[in-house]
């Protein structure tokens, strides 16, 4: 759906962020999904990751949250995107 495009390039502003930290604080996609895992968020995994880092998949609000607890950050630091 069109409607989901950030721009003609992504489907989410954060996913730049997250890469931004993950690799920040040394976390392969593997090992976040892991740590998504062991605090119960089974639906996030490695193919996931690098989707959302790339732009190519839609990044849901509870996503957001999630992704901020597990990089230990705020959801308003992960959507404020400035190019």
């Amino acid at each position: 759906m069109k409607s989901f495009w950030y721009n003609q390039e992504r489907k989410n502003v954060c996913g730049i962020r997250i890469k931004e930290l993950r690799k920040q604080k040394h976390l392969s996609t593997k090992k976040l999904e892991i740590m998504a895992s062991l605090a119960g968020y089974k639906n996030i995994n490695q193919n996931t990751i690098t989707k959302i880092e790339l732009g190519i998949r839609f990044v849901a609000d509870y996503e957001v949250a999630i992704f901020a607890q597990l990089l230990d950050t705020t959801p308003e630091y992960l959507l404020d995107y400035k190019k």
